[in-house]
């Protein structure tokens, strides 16, 4: 047993345990309650019901409720009579690795029990069995049937952070029954208590019930049934759920627990599967993704199939058949009319938002407002549009080359010999004025302003030239002015990197559209 236990991982395990057991048809809980604190002796979870109380025995063989809780060894493996989710007793298992245990219970005649166990860890550490001490006495006047059970310090050696409401909102409704992927009548109302904050949940798997689809999203429901070999045994399998290109839209994120393929067992949800080992090999890539679909497969048959501690499953001709029936429904999937539409939503999406930004484009450069870069050699020359004032790299660089062709540079010597795809943007052969040193092959970063410089962080080291639109409206740093109208310099990392901005070279100018169509009027 102490092994067992040990084999869980996560705290919140006990919580889904917990819920398991207080959620069962046999109990008629029509209201739960879940509570989360935090203290010096760390997690503290309580789960309260109004169903139909633990009955006490003291009888092993004929044991009630509160004996198969209380009894490590009493469970559905051995043969005990079990409620509708029960199979190992985890639930129990799991509350005695803790610093105590309390449990408060009636059934609505007879006398009401409370039952303590003080470190019970501890004990099971030492290889004892813990202590229970049962204490009975008269129901409080009006009180209603039910049980409360408290596990303080689960597992007792956690001294880390407290969870946070949504951590615990999150892990009820994508591990636990508060969210059953099935159609339940007669669900119980659930309270959620997590550090004084409350709310209210509504039980079931919220993505099975996404809001209103649109295109770029496709809903699944598929059924395969498998029969075992030499038997009429059969293994039932239900995948159900969406896949779509707008995961944000419909909150889907792994921290979410919300994404990929989720096994469910009686309607609840326990692990993940990898979508690729079940047969999965379009959906689960690039089209759209694991973390774009949220699927639930359903198959009652796997109970006793399950590693719960691992999070998979364990070998057997049931799981064979398992694996089997979902790489089919997988096969389905992906071959549909449906998912071939659905693969081309993102080509169509793209053509259109590649037609809104050209005409958004075309309006801009239409309007009266818009700036243009002028260069005008002198008065008695006719002034020359080289292009919009630049919003970007490429427009500094369509910029540039127009006054390289047009002989417009103010230096002695600008040749473009390469535009890189990476590194520095230009090689070029360069020489500043008649008085600097020709340089062959030198480096030149192109920014549209020189503020990216810093952003992009770049090595002076590699870039010590800089062509640039302009420097920023408020640059950062101090930037050095020097006697060329359209030169400035800024010491960094030990090196004087050297800024060229073209807007300030002589004869570029920048009007916008209406005053440049006056401008053509007076010529």
């Amino acid at each position: 047993m102490k092994q067992l236990i040990k084999e869980h991982k996560h705290p919140l395990d006990l919580l889904r345990e917990l819920l398991s057991n207080a959620c069962a048809k046999e109990v008629g809980a029509t209201e739960i309650k879940v509570k989360y604190t935090f203290d010096e002796e760390g997690h503290i979870f309580e789960v309260t019901d109004n169903g139909c109380g633990m009955d006490f025995s003291g009888n092993v063989n004929f044991p009630g409720r509160l004996d198969r809780f209380l009894g490590l060894g009493l469970s559905a493996v051995i043969g005990i009579k079990s409620d509708e989710f029960s199979w190992k007793g985890i639930g129990s298992k799991l509350a005695f690795q803790s610093r105590r245990i309390e449990i408060d219970t009636w059934c609505g005649n007879g006398k009401a029990l409370r039952v303590e166990v003080n470190e019970p860890w501890g004990s099971l550490e030492r290889n004892l069995i813990p202590k229970k001490h049962l204490f009975e006495s008269a129901p409080a006047e009006g009180r209603n049937t039910g049980t409360s059970i408290k596990v303080y310090g689960h597992p007792p050696y956690a001294r880390d952070k407290p969870f946070t409401f949504d951590e615990i909102k999150t892990n009820l409704l994508h591990r636990t029954f508060a969210g059953f992927t099935r159609q339940r009548e007669h669900k119980p109302r659930m309270l959620l208590s997590v550090l004084g904050t409350n709310e209210y949940i509504e039980v079931g798997f919220p993505e099975l019930s996404p809001k209103e689809p649109k295109e770029g999203m496709v809903s699944v429901s598929e059924h395969v049934t498998r029969v075992k070999a030499g038997s009429n045994k059969a293994v039932n399998v239900i995948l159900k759920g969406f896949y779509t290109w707008d995961e944000k839209d419909y909150g889907l994120d792994l921290n979410h627990l919300n994404t990929g393929l989720l096994l469910s067992v009686k309607g609840i949800p326990y692990f993940p599967l990898a979508m690729w080992d079940y047969g999965s090999r379009s959906l689960n890539t690039t089209n759209p993704g694991e973390s774009k679909c949220s699927f639930v497969v359903e198959c009652d048959e796997l109970q006793e199939e399950m590693n719960i501690s691992r999070g998979d499953l364990v070998g057997s001709e049931t799981s064979d058949l398992f694996k089997k029936s979902v790489a089919e429904i997988f096969q389905a999937i992906e071959s549909s009319k449906e998912y071939l539409a659905f693969r081309q939503v993102p080509i169509t999406r793209k053509r259109i938002t590649g037609a809104s930004q050209l005409g958004e484009k075309k309006r801009k450069l239409e309007s009266e407002d818009q700036r243009w870069v002028v260069y005008q050699a002198s008065e008695s020359k006719e002034p020359k549009v080289l292009l919009r004032e630049p919003e970007n790299e490429n427009d500094t660089l369509a910029i540039l080359w127009k006054l390289e062709a047009l002989d417009a540079l103010p230096f002695a010597e600008f040749k473009t010999l390469a535009h890189a795809g990476s590194g520095p943007d230009l090689i070029t052969h360069f020489q500043e004025d008649e008085q600097s040193q020709p340089e062959r092959f030198a480096s030149i970063e192109i920014e549209s302003r020189f503020s990216n410089y810093r952003a992009h962080k770049h090595k002076p080291s590699q870039y010590p030239r800089v062509i640039c639109w302009d420097i920023a409206e408020k640059p950062k740093g101090r930037i050095n002015k020097t006697d060329k109208r359209y030169k400035f310099t800024v010491d960094k990392e030990g090196y004087q990197v050297h800024i060229y901005a073209l807007r300030f070279l002589d004869g570029v100018k920048v009007f916008p559209k209406k005053q440049l169509n006056k401008l053509n009027e007076r010529r």
